[in-house]
């Protein structure tokens, strides 16, 4: 995308550094931990300073149980930091991509939620997120909503590396437990990039699903997956009831369709299972 500059936040996170490492552009500028996107001032004298084209924002305060705690925290940067980035877009010819959740739909279907669903979060980090999509569709005419689901990537070292955590559970135990409750959609942040790639190049606008397909999988049924991949003699057995006790009242279903993406013919997002097969392929190219 030459002669276009992409801001993108929280670049050192997960989903951030993999766009660094992997969108391919030029003229990307990476902001931090010390971008402050809760300080009014700062972000708008660094955006000022770099004009961006396009901003991906990927920075959130995404632990849901840490949200429930402190939803003064939670809305102070899933929902104000926001508005302080949309303000300065406002009136500027600038594409604004906001990475949303698709735990915003709540939990009021058993089947894949598609776009066209209603919305009606169950939980303070949720209820956050979706506040922001309602600021963003709000105040700017150029932007893109992406709902993604259980993202997983970057290095081995990452801190929320959930793929690899569970490979170090497993390995020399006989047994570890998982969660067959909730299902989802795992979403590999390398297909979620390239989603984000055909977006841009083909000027889309407005409100999609972004995630890997599955069809009723579990956490159970993804850690299983993962224990397979590595190899690993270790049985994965469903979680009694309660051994899981969370604070945040999650929904029982995340999953999603990228209904949107089909119908345009722009859907590049693969498999789960093929996706978590090519992640698990380079992790243990790492080790």
């Amino acid at each position: 995308m030459s002669g276009k500059k992409i801001l993108i936040t929280g670049a050192d996170g997960m989903f951030g550094s993999g766009l660094m490492d992997s969108l391919g552009y030029e003229g990307l500028v990476g902001c931090g931990r010390d971008f402050d996107i809760t300080d009014l001032a700062l972000v708008t004298d660094r955006l000022n300073q770099e004009q961006p084209n396009i901003i991906i924002h990927t920075a959130a305060y995404t632990d849901v149980e840490a949200c429930e705690k402190d939803a003064d925290k939670a809305y102070a940067v899933n929902t104000t930091g926001v508005q302080n980035l949309v303000d300065y877009c406002v009136g500027k010819e600038v594409l604004f991509i906001y990475v949303s959740s698709t735990g915003v739909y709540g939990s009021h279907k058993n089947g894949a939620y598609i776009e066209l669903d209603a919305v009606d979060p169950t939980t303070v980090h949720h209820k956050s997120k979706y506040e922001s999509e309602k600021i963003v569709q709000s105040h700017l005419d150029k932007y893109l909503i992406l709902r993604a689901g259980w993202l997983y990537g970057g290095g081995r070292a990452h801190s929320k590396n959930f793929v690899y955590k569970r490979f170090l559970e497993a390995s020399g135990k006989d047994k570890i437990y998982s969660d067959d409750s909730q299902i989802g959609n795992p979403t590999y942040v390398i297909d979620l990039i390239e989603q984000i790639k055909i977006l841009i190049e083909h000027q889309q606008t407005g409100v999609f699903n972004c995630v890997n397909k599955a069809v009723n999988i579990s956490r159970y049924d993804y850690v299983q997956k993962i224990v397979e991949l590595f190899g690993i003699k270790c049985k994965v057995v469903v979680a009694p009831e309660g051994m899981f006790n969370r604070v945040a009242p999650v929904s029982h279903n995340e999953s999603a369709i990228n209904k949107k993406l089909d119908l345009l013919g722009l859907n590049v997002m693969g498999e789960w299972s093929e996706a978590l097969s090519r992640y698990v392929h380079k992790l243990k190219n790492e080790v």
